[in-house]
C-alpha cells in the first residue's frame, strides 16, 4: 500500500491503479518512494535573462501538472520532474530535442515552453529547470585542445544521433509498460526504437559514452537522469 503522505497530490485513478497492481509485484519489490533533492533549493531566473548562458547539450527538465506527467512523477519516487530534453542553438534560436507522446521525437523552440506550449497561448503547466551534465565539460587530454573543443565534438555526436532519431514514435504501449513496471517490478524493457523522453536522451548521450543508470530492468525515467552525480541543476526558468 502506498504511503498516504505521498499520495494526496496525485489523482485518485493513479493511486487506485497502483493499489490494484500491488498483488502482482515481484517478490521483494517495492514502489520507489524517494527522489533527488536537487530541485528543492534551486534559484529562479527569467528565461530571457538566462538564455544567453545556455549552451549546446544542456538539459531541460520539466515537472508537469498534466495527467501523464503525474504518472511519471508518481512512479519515480514522487519526483519533481516528468520530462527531459536536450537543448541546442540553431540560427539564433534555442531549440529542444525531445520525445513526447504522441508525436515522438521532435524539435521545438524552448520559448514555446515559456510562452506558448503546444500552441495553446499559455506557458507549460509546471516547473522548468535548466541542467548540465558536467561530463560534457571535462578537461581535454590532448595538448592544445580546450574544454570547448571537447564539448563541441561530443555535442555534435549527440545532436547527430538525435537528428537520426527524428520522427521515431513514442507509443502509449511504452507508457503502459512503464506504469506496470513501476507498480510491479516484473517487466523488462525491450529496445524497440520507440522512446519515452528520458530514453531518448539516454540513447543520444550513450553515443559519447555518457550513460545514466536506470531502474535495473532497462527503464530510464527523467528522475534517473537527474539523480546522476554528473548532472547539475542550474536554475529554475520562469
Amino acid at each position: 500500500m502506498m504511503e498516504n503522505v505521498y499520495d494526496s497530490e496525485y489523482p485518485l485513478w493513479i493511486r487506485s491503479l497502483a493499489v490494484l497492481l500491488a498483488p502482482f509485484r515481484a517478490k521483494g519489490y517495492t514502489v520507489k518512494k524517494t527522489h533527488t533533492e536537487k530541485f528543492d533549493y534551486v534559484p529562479t531566473g527569467k528565461y530571457e535573462d538566462m538564455r544567453g548562458s545556455i549552451v549546446d547539450g544542456d538539459l531541460i527538465f520539466c515537472g508537469g501538472e498534466y495527467a501523464f506527467s503525474k504518472v511519471i512523477r508518481y512512479l519515480s519516487g514522487r519526483s519533481k520532474v516528468s520530462h527531459v530534453g536536450i537543448v541546442y542553438w540553431w540560427n539564433g534560436r534555442l531549440m529542444i530535442l525531445e520525445s513526447v507522446e504522441p508525436d515522438g521525437v521532435r524539435i521545438v523552440p524552448v520559448s514555446q515552453y515559456i510562452n506558448n506550449y503546444e500552441n495553446s497561448g499559455m506557458p507549460y503547466n509546471g516547473r522548468i529547470f535548466l541542467a548540465r551534465d558536467r561530463r560534457l565539460h571535462v578537461m581535454p587530454k590532448r595538448a592544445g585542445a580546450t574544454v570547448g573543443d571537447v564539448r563541441q565534438r561530443m555535442v555534435q555526436i549527440v545532436l547527430k544521433t538525435a537528428a537520426d532519431l527524428l520522427n521515431r514514435e513514442s507509443s502509449i504501449k511504452d507508457v503502459l509498460q512503464f506504469f506496470v513496471q513501476g507498480c510491479t517490478g516484473r517487466l523488462k524493457h525491450v529496445d524497440n526504437e520507440q522512446f519515452l523522453c528520458s530514453e531518448f536522451v539516454a540513447k543520444c548521450y550513450s553515443w559519447v559514452g555518457l550513460d545514466y543508470e536506470g531502474d535495473g530492468r532497462g527503464f530510464v525515467a527523467p528522475e534517473h537522469i537527474a539523480m546522476s552525480e554528473n548532472v547539475e541543476v542550474l536554475i529554475e526558468l520562469v
